[in-house]
């Protein structure tokens, strides 16, 4: 199959339109470290551990994913399966989306194994990732679709997570994007490298200095 012309990008309008996004919702930093102890979290305890009301909490909670009881199993990093494994420390966790598993690690402050299956070919994307960068990506020629058209942060998982995924080629991704409508393919090191380009600007950086 030929493969598609893809399109163009610049990584720091990408990370610019993210932040937008992002604005309003540090918080939601604060919460996924607290997911990262392997527990659902209580609305109350949301709002203990960030000393803020009730109220706000169920707000900032918006676009969460829950269990039967209430508790916050999921915000980016998940305690429920999805097709993105992350492994810390041997520890089972998952990801709502391949641009999650790559950046996390960055404000986490956390080595990540990563298993991810291309969704054309369902052939496995396997790397690690550090607070430094990408490692042992296999196959080498991996690449991730990127969302362009982004909407409000509650919705994330509508109109992003679910087209933000990992391929092992730009042949495979190349299929995938002209299936679906604002999508670009970016090398999995340039997606880290825009996570570096959100995460290390303000508010995001006195946030992630406390995590």
């Amino acid at each position: 199959m030929e493969v598609q012309a893809l399109p163009k990008y610049d990584l720091q309008a990408l990370a610019d339109t993210l932040a937008g996004v992002f604005e309003g919702s540090e918080d939601w930093l604060r919460i996924m470290k607290l997911l990262l102890e392997g527990h659902p979290l209580s609305p109350e305890r949301v709002a203990s551990a960030l000393q803020i009301s009730l109220d706000d909490a169920n707000h900032l909670l918006e676009g969460a994913e829950f269990d039967q009881a209430g508790n916050v199993v999921g915000l980016g990093l998940s305690l429920v399966p999805t097709p993105h494994s992350y492994q810390v420390d041997g520890r089972q966790f998952y990801t709502w989306c391949a641009g999650d598993a790559i950046t996390f690690s960055i404000f986490l402050k956390t080595t990540a194994v990563i298993e991810s299956p291309d969704p054309i070919s369902g052939e496995k994307v396997r790397l690690i990732v550090t607070p430094e960068g990408v490692q042992q990506v296999e196959p080498r020629t991996a690449v991730v679709s990127w969302v362009t058209e982004m909407g409000e942060m509650k919705n994330v998982r509508t109109w992003g997570c679910n087209f933000i995924q990992f391929f092992t080629s730009a042949e495979t991704a190349s299929q995938y994007i002209v299936q679906h409508r604002g999508l670009i393919v970016v090398p999995v090191d340039e997606i880290f490298q825009m996570g570096k380009l959100l995460w290390e600007r303000e508010p995001f950086k006195s946030v992630i200095a406390d995590l």
